[in-house]
């Protein structure tokens, strides 16, 4: 089971349940003045880390002593972070403090983003069928694998971007025994696609860093050198909704109430006129990290200035190298169609029994997250505070 990247510190927590109220996938409740979090719901989009003001909910990635744990490191550079600099030379002096803070290598995956735009455009072109669904983060896969499973058939098995670049430098450097891979993340999402620090040892990439968590150091390290470096502009388009190449039979959607109004119209059929779906979760795009800082209107212009004098290519790898199973449809509910029938009715009746006001008093987000609890056996009605009101003053 994948496992969500978001922790709870109950010191700096004050019981707003704010965080409660902004999943969108129903995977936080409160129960003993304490936030529980639920695995196999948690969909990694940080909208709660978002909602919390107080920094009760966050989600930290390795720290950079693990750099002394190889003896060759790699950090790679996503898009969406060099997107934000306002120039070619201010671009090369964040490669240089970046590589400042120890490592041997520092990479742009520019080339990488470009060859997965490159092979679902390919794969699109070729379908005649339901549209495809392609995306360049994590969280649109676990969202459709949480709350609209009939599209998992739809949803392209192409790797991520990270983990694409990290294969290909793994045979580049296959000489080095004890290479180290390490990600830089712009968003919460990506912190969960590497070995450390949440225990996923099924992708190359060894560890993730939280932008938040090295971005002053990084300041420190800024104005004491540059690092050459060149950028394939496909890739760094991709990072923005509003830049990407746009071809015919494609629908881009950015911002994640816009995102699910898309998959819900998928469901249904209306939007069988697309050949693909591509999906961002954050608004504007990759730039819109909720790790990353400053204005992702402003590094919209960036991409234009970052590859004026010259560019790369997107990379050139083995189509058979690019795709994965991760997306297959999971067989955690052993249940028979009967078995669901008959919960799905049991929580119907009980949800016709509670108020139906979502007041989250009972530290449930809403009253059908509730009556699922309660058929469970987990919760019970008097632990609806409405309700036990009510009984109580009957009596």
């Amino acid at each position: 089971m994948r496992k969500s990247v978001v922790h709870y510190t109950l010191e700096r927590c004050i019981r707003c349940m704010k965080c409660v109220k902004a999943c969108p996938t129903s995977a936080l409740s409160m129960s003993d003045d304490r936030v529980i979090i639920d695995q196999k719901r948690c969909i990694n989009c940080g909208r709660c880390i978002m909602a919390c003001h107080n920094r009760g909910i966050l989600a930290q990635g390795s720290t950079l002593d693990d750099i002394e744990n190889y003896d060759y490191t790699i950090c790679l550079v996503p898009g969406a972070l060099i997107s934000h600099c306002a120039s070619l030379e201010e671009a090369e002096d964040l490669f240089h403090a970046i590589r400042l803070l120890g490592f041997d290598e520092v990479v742009d995956i520019t080339q990488y983003t470009a060859l997965h735009l490159k092979e679902v455009s390919l794969l699109a072109e070729e379908n005649e069928g339901d549209p495809y669904i392609a995306s360049f983060c994590p969280v649109i896969a676990r969202l459709i694998q949480n709350s609209h499973k009939s599209l998992l058939d739809a949803l392209l098995p192409v790797k991520n971007c990270s983990e694409i670049a990290a294969m290909d430098l793994r045979k580049k450097y296959a000489h080095i025994k004890n290479l180290g891979i390490f990600n830089l993340c712009e968003c919460e999402s990506k912190l969960e696609l590497a070995k450390y620090p949440y225990g996923n040892p099924q992708y190359e990439v060894d560890h993730a860093l939280a932008l938040t968590d090295i971005f002053p150091l990084i300041r420190k390290n800024m104005h004491k050198g540059k690092d050459p470096v060149s950028f394939c502009k496909e890739g760094l388009q991709v990072c923005n909704p509003h830049r990407i190449v746009r071809q015919d039979g494609f629908l881009i959607a950015d911002g994640f109430d816009k995102v699910c109004t898309v998959l819900d119209m998928a469901e249904f059929g209306l939007l069988n006129e697309f050949r693909l779906l591509i999906l961002y979760p954050c608004f504007n795009g990759c730039i819109g990290g909720h790790m990353l800082w400053g204005n992702s209107f402003l590094a919209t212009n960036n991409i234009d200035a970052l590859t004026a004098k010259n560019t790369k290519p997107a990379a050139d790898l083995p189509f058979e190298e690019l795709y994965t199973d991760e997306f297959a449809k999971d067989d955690d509910d052993k249940r028979s169609f009967m078995e669901r029938t008959r919960f799905f009715k049991a929580v119907n009746e009980e949800f016709e029994r509670l108020p139906g006001y979502d007041c989250s008093a009972c530290g449930m987000q809403t009253c059908r997250i509730m009556a699922e609890e309660i058929v469970k056996g987990n919760r019970t009605e008097d632990d609806c505070r409405v309700m036990k009101t009510l009984k109580e003053t009957a009596q």
